[in-house]
């Protein structure tokens, strides 16, 4: 089923829900104020900042504020492990470890960002709640650009939408009381099209038969129990010194019956795991997205260096297309910011007169008016 618009959502779209920026992941995956101190998360954080101690900060502590930028963290990671090579004194299989920490830990903090949010909604949180009630399915594909579900749980809690395609053959799954996972049966036929090219939370990956799975929102946290395991706790307690409750699941994968479940996301790295079939798949569901629309809308993403591919695709669509798409900018922040990001997409597109819609002050009630107008809500 083809779609007038292709909604393109980066962190500023999340941010009204509570989720934190790109450039506030740091400061935010090390704050443990308000968490159970016998929790995973005290651990996952003491792991990863002796880390980053110890690669570095010559051994010293380092603040949040002078920690490297996250994509730096992740390439020298990936590069390492990737190739079997050690990172100071940490083996590959360490910095293995360290990635999967890091990731669990990401999950763990959106998962509880979003649950505060959601118990004190700001005027954001209920702009948003506007813009879900209203979202119309049929008329609008999205691609995320993000990790969160915040659309997913957006949709299902307002609408009662809770059947995705996700563009790459997933099945949705959800727990047994006995922990294993069975097929879900939504409850919604009508299907809401969202792409994910660099991964989800809610997403389980089996290194056997290579199927996908993703489970709703509120199973997010068991996610992260099935990606840490009872080995890399004992590891993480080696070299924290701290021995806390950490829940861990087992479950086999639906299809194969093989305990092989985990992950695959294309992190904050200048090289990207997209070789993956789902993130391929993806792909190839974002560029028909992509070639179908003739509008195109981004809420919240500023085009950040490190997505070289996806500006790659999109430049490369927008020049193969005979009619090319209209584009909507949605942008916030600091005034410098927004000017910035709308410069950006200027000389990356085009100006275009008629053809270029640019708001700089986040979701606002003329925003709201604008997509009722294009159709991605209902008027």
């Amino acid at each position: 089923m083809e779609h007038e618009n292709l909604l393109v959502v980066g962190a500023g779209f999340s941010r009204n829900a509570g989720l934190p920026l790109a450039s506030a992941f740091t400061s935010a995956l090390l704050n443990t104020t308000r968490l159970n101190l016998t929790g995973p998360s005290n651990a996952l954080v003491r792991f990863v900042e002796d880390f980053v101690n110890a690669t570095f900060a010559e051994g010293q502590s380092a603040l949040a504020e002078d920690w490297p930028e996250l994509e730096d963290v992740f390439t020298l990671v990936d590069l390492s492990a990737n190739t079997g090579h050690h990172l100071g004194n940490y083996s590959a299989s360490e910095l293995r470890l360290v990635r999967r920490a890091m990731l669990v830990r990401m999950i763990l903090m959106l998962s509880q960002h979003y649950t505060r949010a959601q118990r004190s909604p700001n005027a954001d949180w209920r702009q948003l709640e506007r813009f879900f009630r209203e979202f119309d399915e049929s008329q609008t594909a999205v691609l995320s650009m993000n990790w969160d579900t915040v659309i997913e749980a957006g949709l299902a809690r307002t609408q009662g939408l809770d059947r995705i395609d996700y563009g790459c053959d997933a099945t949705g799954v959800d727990f047994q009381t006995n922990g294993q996972l069975r097929t879900r049966r939504p409850n919604s036929r009508t299907r809401v099209m969202l792409t994910k090219p660099h991964g989800s939370v809610n997403w389980l990956y089996c290194d056997a038969c290579r199927d996908v799975f993703w489970m709703p929102p509120s199973s997010v946290s068991k996610a992260a129990q099935i990606l840490f395991r009872e080995q890399d706790w004992r590891a993480v307690a080696n070299r924290t010194r701290l021995r806390q409750s950490n829940p861990v699941r087992g479950p086999a994968c639906p299809h194969c019956g093989n305990h092989a479940l985990g992950t695959r996301f294309a992190t904050f790295s200048y090289r990207k795991a997209l070789d993956f079939p789902m993130h391929a798949a993806s792909w190839r569901t974002a560029e028909r997205h992509m070639r179908d629309a003739t509008h195109w809308i981004f809420f919240g993403y500023s085009m950040p260096s490190a997505d070289f591919e996806f500006k790659y695709l999109l430049k490369r669509v927008q020049l193969a297309l005979r009619d090319k798409p209209r584009i909507t900018v949605i942008t916030g922040g600091t005034a410098a910011a927004a000017t910035e990001t709308v410069r950006r997409f200027d000389k990356f597109f085009g100006n275009v007169p008629g053809e270029r819609f640019y708001f700089a002050d986040g979701l606002t009630d003329e925003v709201l008016d604008h997509l009722r107008d294009i159709g991605v809500m209902n008027p």
